[in-house]
């Protein structure tokens, strides 16, 4: 009897051994953010212990190494005792297996739920979330506007400044040019400076030509004068001629004594004359009538020029 308790023992201990620790499943907490003061959580219950009576012997320690599944091992009864010739006659009949209890593995602890104020106060929390959230987009939104705006402003800013390169270019490209022509023309003053400097040589010596050409043309302008006026004298008719122009040019002692003669026959009569004389035009008479020298009929030259007579009415202006 002792051969099989032992056996049974043996037996059992290997089940123990055999039987691999499954952990407890692990939950994992919802992906919220937990209020300020989470409740403390609940361990899970320790395995309870098997139901199996003591063996005499310590248990041997488990394997580090688990199997990932639970198999079912047989049991394995040991082998038969041989028993001597002499014991037969009185051998029982073998000893039966006792059956071993069904190893239960240990039930994992569920974790306690939140109560309710928590998920209130989760669901509060979620709310506001939210709408941060959507206050978030908003502003996403609004910048992205914003972003766009500056984008477009960006693009108008480039292509102003890719005008005003643009102009900057022609007006490079025109001030070149224009130094250029500057320095073409800046070549072309000493030519011009000495070119003046020819012309300013002739002017002088032309200045100097000037002066007795200019005597010349005066003698030959006062020449021209005096011919002219002899001219006019040798149309006028011969009786407004004086005698002595009539017979000649004479000496200058004869013509000056005869022309104060004629002046004073001339001054006498026009003396004489303006009281009978009558306005033609208008009938006035006496002093109404003047004599006048007329500048257009010339007498004589010699000594001085001598001018004819007429009358001027001072009433309406008529000469007769």
């Amino acid at each position: 009897m002792s051969y099989e308790n032992e056996g049974n023992n043996e037996e059992e201990e290997e089940e123990e051994i055999r039987r691999p620790s499954i952990p407890p499943p692990k939950i994992e907490p919802p992906k919220i953010k937990p209020p300020p003061s989470p409740p403390p959580r609940r361990e899970p219950e320790a395995n309870t212990p098997s139901t199996q009576t003591p063996s005499a012997t310590p248990p041997k320690p488990p394997s580090s190494m688990s199997a990932p599944s639970t198999p079912k091992t047989e049991e394995i009864s040991p082998p038969p005792r041989m028993e001597s010739p002499s014991s037969q006659s009185q051998s029982t009949p073998p000893p039966q297996p006792r059956p071993s209890a069904p190893s239960q593995s240990p039930q994992p602890s569920q974790p306690a739920g939140p109560s309710q104020s928590e998920l209130d106060n989760l669901k509060s929390q979620l709310q506001q979330k939210v709408a941060k959230i959507q206050e978030l987009q908003e502003q996403n939104n609004n910048l992205n506007n914003l972003l766009i705006e500056r984008d477009s402003q960006i693009e108008q800013l480039k292509n102003k400044v890719n005008q005003l390169q643009s102009q900057t270019q022609d007006s490079e490209n025109r001030i070149n040019q224009l130094k250029e022509k500057n320095a073409s023309l800046e070549s072309k003053i000493p030519q011009l400076e000495g070119r003046i400097q020819q012309l300013e040589q002739e002017n002088a010596s032309l200045t100097q030509q000037i002066s007795p050409l200019q005597s010349k043309i005066e003698e030959l302008t006062q020449e021209i004068n005096y011919k002219n006026k002899r001219i006019e004298e040798l149309k006028e008719p011969k009786a407004v001629m004086p005698s002595s122009l009539a017979q000649g040019q004479t000496s200058q002692t004869s013509s000056s004594s005869g022309t104060s003669s004629s002046g004073a026959g001339l001054s006498g009569t026009s003396f004489t004359d303006t009281k009978r004389k009558v306005c033609p035009n208008c009938g006035a008479t006496g002093a109404a009538i003047k004599e006048e020298e007329d500048k257009t009929k010339i007498i004589s030259y010699i000594p001085k020029p001598t001018y004819a007579k007429k009358n001027v009415c001072t009433k309406c202006g008529f000469e007769f």
